[in-house]
């Protein structure tokens, strides 16, 4: 049995829980209890058997799989517990979490800390409102197909014509998952006007024989009852059919913040995640959060980087160095900004030695040329130089040079 009163509590085991864990171990923290729904720890980086994850973290490209081993034997430590099958049903002030699971039953925990790193959900396509036909088979999420792959299903090497939605990093990483699995992708839909992954990425599409259509709309599915058997789209006005045997759908994500419906944690309905200041903090004392939680959609290195920071500021707060509360400032995405995050700030917040604030970072809109720009009682003040600014990339800044003490509206003039 765990103790019902651990030290800190983390909720999810992806790569930002299990980097806090680590972190709170360095740190000193005695025991650390993390939680998860899935059966096994590591999160999706475990299903992608493709190279690319935690550079950000670990400085070095590893595949899916390896990663999370990696993390795994890092956070293999006595004072780490980590529970599958577990889920957070609620959480309150206290703070008070509630969870059930096969080793904990229904149990109230009563942590110093929590940090929730619950990470993202991806959109099916009831969510997306794609109309026609609904087969037996051939209609699958990225995350559906790779878990299929890394189960060894085997029932994927009967798909010889599959399509891919979207053109971002996820896209590609279902591309590579297929071929991995022993299917086929021959095209990739994407209503952009221009790839949203890395350009190099047409040359791995071409490689693989993958055709991409941009400035696409995905109209209607068509087939049987049994199965895909075309996909009705829009393109330059006018309409076709395209062949295809299967769908993957990898647009769409969103943070999974379901369980803090109704609770004081707060969600900002921009990014659809926790809202938090530089330090971490949550609407919740003694709350923190980290990952892609926060917003959608950062790389599994990022992501454990953020783990990590949000677990060195939880062992700051436990040693009495730093406060639960949230700074009150509000950072709010102005014109041209799609989100801003940290959607708050501490004025006056110094931070801990030996530990970085979060880093501000946002994302346009559309894409555009300009430069982030910072509007508060103080004026208007430039944050970044003029640029090409994309909405696929995240743009960092700094605030180390401006006083806030009201607040701001970043954006882009």
């Amino acid at each position: 049995m765990i103790s019902t009163s651990p030290d800190v509590l983390i909720v999810g085991a992806g790569a930002a829980g299990l980097a806090a864990a680590i972190a709170l171990a360095d740190a000193g923290v005695a025991d650390i209890v993390v939680i998860d729904r899935d059966d096994a720890p590591g999160g999706l980086p475990r299903f992608c058997h493709h190279p690319g994850f935690g550079w950000e973290y670990a400085h070095y490209p590893r595949t899916g799989p390896g990663f999370a081993r990696y993390m795994l034997n890092a956070a293999d430590r006595p004072n780490i517990r980590i529970l599958c099958k577990t889920t957070m049903i609620s959480i309150n002030a206290g703070p008070s979490v509630q969870i059930v699971g096969p080793e904990t039953s229904y149990t109230e925990l009563l942590p110093k800390a929590v940090i929730l790193a619950t990470g993202i959900r991806e959109s099916n396509r009831g969510n997306l409102c794609v109309p026609g036909i609904r087969p037996e088979r051939g209609i699958f999420t990225t995350g559906m197909l790779q878990q299929l792959v890394a189960r060894r299903d085997g029932q994927l090497d009967q798909f010889r014509n599959l399509t891919v939605i979207g053109t971002e990093h996820v896209a590609f990483s279902a591309l590579l998952t297929a071929r991995h699995g022993g299917a086929t992708v021959r095209h990739m839909i994407g209503c952009e006007h221009r790839i949203f992954s890395f350009p190099i990425m047409r040359l791995l599409a071409g490689v693989l024989a993958a055709r991409i259509h941009l400035d696409t709309e995905l109209l209607e599915i068509d087939g049987s009852s049994e199965r895909v058997e075309a996909l009705v789209v829009r393109q330059g006005g006018t309409t076709r059919r395209i062949a295809c045997d299967g769908i993957v759908f990898s647009a769409g994500w969103t943070p999974e913040t379901a369980a803090f419906v109704g609770s004081a944690v707060e969600v900002d309905p921009a990014t659809g995640g926790i809202a938090i200041d530089q330090a971490m903090r949550s609407s919740l004392p003694g709350v923190f959060a980290a990952g892609n939680v926060l917003r959608p959609v950062e790389s599994s290195g990022w992501a454990a980087c953020e783990g990590r920071r949000a677990g060195q500021l939880a062992a700051k707060y436990l040693a009495g160095e730093l406060s639960g509360v949230r700074g009150a400032l509000h950072l709010r995405p102005g014109k041209g900004l799609k989100y801003v995050v940290p959607q708050y700030w501490d004025g006056p917040f110094v931070s801990p030695a030996g530990v970085e604030p979060l880093r501000p970072s946002a994302r346009v809109a559309g894409d555009t040329k300009g430069a982030l720009t910072l509007l508060s009682d103080s004026g208007r003040e430039k944050l970044g130089k003029f640029q090409r600014l994309l909405q696929t990339r995240r743009i960092n800044f700094s605030l180390a040079k401006q006083t806030l003490n009201s607040d701001a509206v970043i954006d882009v003039s």
